[in-house]
Formats: C-alpha cells, structure tokens, sequence
C-alpha cells in the first residue's frame, strides 16, 4: 500500500529524488497502513538542521465513527548528514523546493518516503507535459493496432 501525490511530477521539474525513513508515533501507524494519510497539502522544510514532513494530514481510526478526526503533523525524516547538507544547499537557491511524492513501506515493512527537489513548472511547461503525454498514447493505440 503507498499514498502517492500524483501532482508532484506535474507541477513540479524534480532535480533529484531522495527517500527518506519517516518517525512516526504509535497512533500514526496504523492510519498510515490503513492508507488514511493525505500528502497533498504537504509540503518539506528544515527545522534546526533537520527535514521536516509539514502538514502531513493523518486521520485516526477509531471504533467511534464520532472521534475520527483529521490531524497535521510535523514529521521529522531520517536521513543522513551529507544528504541532508546537499538538499539544505538546494533549497537555498532561489526556486527550489521539496516536494513529497509517495509514502510506502519498504519489503522490512519500516515507513518510508519518496520526495524530490525541484523547480516548479510554469503554465507553458505544464501544456507542454501535457501534449507529451497525450501524443504518446495515440502512439500507443496506433501502435496497438
């Protein structure tokens, strides 16, 4: 199971994509699992020379239908030290920014996440992918038949 943010290529021209392990707390597991999470709104900073997960909207799971609720978190990811210097570098430069593509569980079963720094992609460039993607599946079907 992963929940994946399929605007992120889209709106964005990504450099280079990292994946990072995610701390998580006991109540955020099962959500997460459950796929309950939302990555939409969320978006990658730094806090104290530390990557950050802001805005990661986790909705409990309950036996009460009445308690469920949708929370933000700001969730800390694991990477290492000469990583985390390369991306910092990038996001200072003028235009970056990082930008979460998919939250899955690797085959040891530990949270991972998959995020990319980039630029964000203008309205003539989003037109562009677009036609791109729409020739090559006309290529496709002629191709099919």
């Amino acid at each position: 199971m992963s929940i994946l943010n399929r605007r992120a290529k889209f709106d964005y021209d990504l450099k280079e994509i990292y994946v990072a392990g995610i701390v998580l707390q006991s109540n955020e597991v099962k959500p997460l699992r459950a796929g309950k999470v939302s990555i939409q709104s969320c978006y990658i900073s730094e806090i104290k020379g530390e990557i950050y997960a802001n805005n990661l909207e986790i909705m409990t799971i309950s036996k009460n239908f009445d308690n469920s609720k949708k929370f933000k978190t700001n969730t800390k990811l694991l990477l290492s030290k000469k990583e985390i210097k390369k991306i910092l570098g990038l996001l200072t430069t003028k235009g970056y920014s990082a930008v979460p593509m998919e939250i899955f569980f690797n085959e040891k079963g530990i949270a991972k996440m998959k995020f990319g720094v980039g630029v964000g992609k203008k309205k003539f460039d989003k037109r562009e992918t677009i036609k791109e993607r729409d020739w090559s599946r006309k290529k496709q079907r002629v191709l099919a038949k």
